[in-house]
């Protein structure tokens, strides 16, 4: 069953040894309104590679189309592999890093990278993801200077008790953390101080957005087991060091940031988009423009503030949203889709975004 805040075992985990098929769907470097090699693209998410030109119908259902390579990996993957500079880079529930040759599998260094302990799902009981929880959002990749950014999920100490996320930065050349990393998340949200991070029930799922210097990672729950909520970190890249925590309730539990892993989204320097899930949805109607302090069931524009920090500053919740609360119909089942203004939109409303949650309606909004 798809909860809120959580991924869930049905959509395809991959096998403790994956086999990797590489064809020609692999990311570029080269993408629109992208800061670097990310998940669905770009950082509008809309799955669109326009340099694919070859990539017809013909061509797969032809005779040459089909599995070059295949190389074991530890670990189950749910991050999306990314190509950049030459090295795919594949990520693992246990918290294995790999540069692999895109063009035979083989190591492009020379062994992964070992991140800690893989935390254990068993430790709070939450069949969603096993047996493993260590790196399970897609990374995002800085072209320019050949970095990877991830998050992954170890212990305080040892192999048993609290959990901490952790924030990474690798270089692509050599399959090595670079000095100052990693950057530990945790602390109060700036938004709301009361509300401080609870890194053993909280779940990294989204994709990272790499945006002006600063890479962002969204939370929600493992299995709604409180605390948990929805919280968007962000860290800076040259420090290295956590300059945001905004999260999206006052008070309580819900409201998680899922998405089935899509990543963050933004049109542009300074603004983020996330879709949050069941929990202290918007219970009136309100002005899009005046946010309310608990933000469940709804589509979120975060801007960017002079200090860092994230502010809620416009947002959408579906006529139902807290209808949608009584029987966890994620909104955020599905993450924002911005649509290319170049070919969708009019001269009044030129910028668009595609929404659709657990409860099967899509939205279009402006």
């Amino acid at each position: 069953m798809l909860r809120g805040g959580k991924w869930t075992r049905r959509r395809g985990r991959l096998s403790a040894l994956l086999v990797l098929l590489v064809a020609l769907l692999l990311c570029t470097a080269a993408q629109a309104l992208a800061s670097g090699v990310t998940n669905s693209s770009d950082d509008l998410r809309d799955g669109w590679y326009p340099e694919q030109v070859s990539l017809t119908p013909q061509l797969v259902s032809g005779g040459t189309f089909g599995k070059l390579w295949s190389t074991a990996v530890e670990g189950s993957v749910y991050a999306q592999p990314l190509l950049s500079n030459g090295t795919l880079l594949v990520a693992t529930q246990n918290n294995k890093v790999y540069g692999l040759d895109p063009a035979t599998g083989a190591s492009r260094w020379p062994a992964p990278l070992n991140l800690g302990v893989p935390w254990k799902a068993a430790d709070i009981g939450c069949g969603d993801l096993t047996p493993n929880i260590g790196v399970t959002a897609t990374p995002v990749i800085d072209s320019a200077s050949n970095t990877a950014y991830l998050t992954h999920k170890t212990y305080a100490s040892g192999t048993s008790g609290t959990a901490r996320w952790y924030m990474d930065a690798i270089d692509m050349a050599t399959g090595k953390e670079k000095a100052g990393w990693p950057v530990q998340l945790s602390g109060a949200a700036q938004n709301q101080p009361s509300m401080t991070f609870s890194p053993t029930t909280q779940l990294q799922r989204p994709g990272l957005l790499l945006m002006n210097g600063v890479v962002y990672a969204a939370f929600g729950s493992h299995c709604d087991i409180s605390p948990w909520q929805g919280w968007v970190f962000g860290v800076s890249t040259t420090t290295p060091a956590v300059k945001a925590r905004w999260v999206s309730r006052s008070s309580g539990s819900g409201a998680g940031i899922w998405q089935s892993g899509a990543g963050l989204a933004s049109d542009g320097p300074g603004s983020l988009f996330i879709a949050t899930g069941n929990g202290g949805a918007p219970s009136t109607a309100t002005p899009g423009s005046t946010p309310p302090a608990n933000l469940g069931e709804s589509v979120v524009r975060l801007a960017v503030q002079s200090d860092g920090s994230l502010k809620a500053v416009d947002f959408f919740a579906p006529f139902d949203a807290a209808s949608l609360d009584g029987w966890d119909a994620d909104f955020a089942s599905g993450g924002v889709t911005g649509l290319n203004s170049q070919y969708f939109g009019t001269a009044s409303i030129p910028h668009l975004a595609v929404e659709v949650g657990k409860s099967g309606y899509v939205y279009l909004l402006n």
